[in-house]
């Protein structure tokens, strides 16, 4: 299960509900499956879409938190910023 606390590493204590970003995709892949489908329940509809929208944002940040880490793991190994830095 580290593979579950290191994917959840700096995620915000409210995304609990969300699970991880594969989970999150997974589902999103199932509402998005629903709402393709002819029988759309209209009285679920706006739930689902709501739902969609919250996991939508989860994902983004999620994106956006691993894209800044990768940019300062690899800004420590770039020979520029090092070099920059030693003066």
């Amino acid at each position: 299960m580290a593979e579950d606390a290191d994917d959840r590493a700096g995620a915000d204590p409210g995304d609990a509900d969300f699970g991880g970003y594969a989970e999150s995709m997974a589902e999103l892949e199932t509402i998005l499956a629903s709402l393709e489908n002819d029988d759309v329940d209209i009285d679920t509809l706006a739930s689902q879409v709501e739902r969609a929208s919250l996991l939508i944002a989860h994902c983004e940040g999620r994106l956006r938190a691993t894209e800044l880490s990768l940019q300062t793991i690899l800004a420590q190994h770039d020979p520029a910023t090092t070099a920059e830095e030693d003066f």
